[in-house]
């Protein structure tokens, strides 16, 4: 605009020279035409800020359809036009628009046609209009229309990674229910001699005349504990004495709970509208004194439940380094809109209690107030392990790096609770666990519950404290993730 005002001033000074005489019937020619001009040019910035805020309206009011349309695939057109009116009222500054083209190609809708041209599939196509004022109408009037058009894909077709994280470690074993756990105790009590070879019986009295059942209680954990020696083979014969016992442990509901997850998934994809679409890539992971991998990366359904069949118990949990491994083994996550970049969401199992073995014998004993437990055959001996073995809860530092690579991570906690019928005078479990999660008392909150809690992203915590909630926090845990990661690109 400028320029054609230089251009006009040019033309004004060739014609008439450089009289300074005639200075005021110039002014009385040019006046009506800068005037003109003027009003045309703020015309023009109405309607061009008018566009612009009807286009920005258009695009919010299309991304609100398409997200609608993930939301239920099966809300009508005529509902997800109303959507689409609302938004635009809402965002435009003027007089409420008015759609003049609305088309929604989805599996349900199925409207793909506009003009007899056949539209894209999955994709929400919206042309609105609105008024902007304008000085001088060239069609009359004070106002002038302008126009917005955008075609919004719905983000249907995705690659979705699902990590499967399990802790494998020793306090995995342990019955999933009360009655599991007297029932390994049972069996144990009744077998002591080929599960505990040369380890006086649970009824040792030492010469007392007592019977000392806080020197060996009835092995909760079918007696994996091979004093400092213990190894991952050790548990594993533990597992084996808790299936011999009959009995079904936390870590047997973990590994059945995962492949139901995978059952479940493959199900969706075959018969949900909108997840059918997807596609779903698993990886499966264990964790003890390392991070362990089970089958292939990436994998399908079926690849996954052999891997998960696979996996088998171990020793401590070094969740520092096990988490550090996991970091830097799940990467970034990404757009999901191909194999090479999918979203990502792990679903970590665990107590959370980082443990380490080889320190349980060098704790710091202290008095054990919070608890006012007294050992009724040795008084003296009402110690806890206030520091060492147990180096606590997970680090909501690690977690926070993985959350911050854009990786959903969904936390189920399994409870490290005290077994009932153990004396709470017995190390490594009791003696040393229990100050540690709990070092207000036993009416405290659990440490280890609130930074796994800090741990998960927001809204995907979830403790279990049977056998079926745990098979219910993983479904509910996945299912949020697969209804609610979606995508929408323009």
């Amino acid at each position: 605009m400028a320029g054609a005002f230089r251009l006009f001033g040019a033309l004004v000074r060739r014609a008439f020279g450089d009289r300074r005489a005639s200075v005021a019937p110039i002014v009385a020619i040019l006046a009506p035409t800068l005037i003109l001009l003027g009003l045309g040019t703020t015309d023009a910035a109405l309607g061009v800020d008018t566009k612009n805020d009807l286009q920005n309206a258009t695009d919010a009011a299309a991304l609100a359809v398409a997200h609608a349309v993930l939301a239920n695939a099966n809300t009508t057109e005529a509902a997800l036009q109303i959507t689409a009116q609302a938004v635009l009222n809402n965002d435009f500054k003027g007089k409420p628009p008015t759609i003049t083209a609305f088309h929604v190609c989805a599996p349900v809708q199925n409207d793909c046609k506009m003009n007899g041209v056949a539209l894209p599939s999955d994709t929400v196509t919206l042309d609105t209009q609105a008024v902007a004022l304008c000085t001088l109408c060239l069609s009359g009037g004070s106002t002038q229309t302008v126009k917005g058009a955008t075609q919004t894909v719905i983000g249907f077709s995705k690659t979705m990674q699902i990590n499967l994280v399990m802790d494998s470690s020793a306090s995995m074993i342990v019955g999933s229910t009360s009655t599991d756990v007297n029932t390994i105790a049972t069996w144990v009590s009744a077998n002591w001699n080929s599960v505990k070879v040369g380890d006086p019986g649970p009824c040792y009295n030492g010469g007392s005349g007592t019977c000392l059942t806080a020197d060996n209680p009835p092995c909760a954990f079918a007696c994996h504990d091979e004093g400092s020696n213990t190894t991952a083979a050790d548990i594993a014969t533990g597992l084996t004495n808790a299936h011999s016992a009959g009995a079904t442990t936390r870590f047997d509901v973990m590994t059945s709970a995962a492949r139901q997850l995978i059952t479940y998934v493959a199900g969706l994809a075959s018969s949900n509208t909108l997840l059918a679409k997807n596609t779903y890539v698993y990886n499966v992971y264990s964790f003890d004194t390392a991070l362990h991998t089970w089958g292939a990366s990436n994998m399908t359904s079926t690849a996954a439940q052999t891997a998960v069949l696979s996996v088998s118990p171990g020793l401590d949990t070094w969740l520092s380094n096990d988490m550090t491994s996991l970091i830097s083994t799940v990467g970034s996550s990404g757009s999901g809109a191909s194999a090479a970049s999918p979203l990502k969401f792990v679903i970590l199992v665990t107590d959370g209690l980082q443990s380490d073995r080889n320190n349980n014998w060098s704790c710091n004993w202290g008095t054990d107030k919070a608890w006012g437990y007294v050992n009724p055959v040795w008084p003296g001996n009402s110690t806890v392990c206030t520091s060492g073995g147990y180096a606590g809860p997970i680090s909501t530092t690690q977690c926070q790096s993985l959350k911050n690579n854009g990786v959903v991570l969904a936390v189920l906690e399994t409870p490290y609770v005290p077994l009932t019928g153990q004396s709470p005078d017995v190390g490594p479990y009791e003696r040393t666990v229990r100050n540690t999660i709990f070092p207000g008392g036993p009416t405290g909150s659990s440490t280890i519950s609130a930074a796994l809690q800090a741990c998960a992203s927001t809204g995907y915590y979830y403790q279990a404290t049977s056998a079926s909630q745990i098979s219910t926090g993983f479904l509910q845990l996945t299912n949020q993730f697969l209804q609610h990661s979606t995508y929408i690109s323009q």
